[in-house]
């Protein structure tokens, strides 16, 4: 009789084929963040989990703009000669299928290099229920470097 362990179960692995990848980067008019379509998912690396997102390129701008005033606010706090409260960043926006927040308080953290965002997605129906609602952490570097290589790719 043989056992079998976690680690003999594995998925068979898809070749990224030029179908495959168009299919991922298609998004129903409806399901984008911030638009009627989005070219390609904003993919969000939070510690050992990745989502995938559809997002426009206008949403995504305006979210580069908010993470840009939040870095401007870790610089005015560092040069700072006496603690004072901050301003928090909170960044959200949703539509019918999908939404997500962005939130960090920056008088929880010293540095931007330390700075976490709390990041919650949420699909159709999650006030109800019946829908998906995810919240996670991530650090601001590497939520900063997933939009940048949305924005650029």
């Amino acid at each position: 009789m043989h056992t079998l362990s976690a680690t003999h179960l594995k998925a068979p692995r898809l070749a990224a084929t030029p179908r495959r990848l168009q299919a991922l980067a298609t998004v129903p008019r409806a399901a984008a963040v911030g638009g009627p379509v989005a070219t390609r998912p904003l993919l969000l690396h939070a510690g050992e989990t990745t989502i995938s997102l559809p997002f426009s390129n206008e949403k995504a701008q305006e979210l580069q703009v908010a993470i840009q005033k939040l870095f401007q606010t870790f610089a005015e706090k560092q040069k700072a000669q006496r603690p004072k409260r901050w301003d928090m960043m909170e960044w959200q926006h949703k539509d019918e299928q999908v939404g997500i927040e962005i939130f960090c308080n920056p008088n929880a953290h010293t540095t931007a290099f330390d700075a976490k965002l709390l990041v919650t997605l949420w699909s159709q129906g999650a006030v109800s229920g019946s829908g998906l609602k995810v919240t996670t952490e991530a650090r601001l570097s590497t939520f900063t470097s997933d939009l940048d290589s949305l924005l650029q790719g």
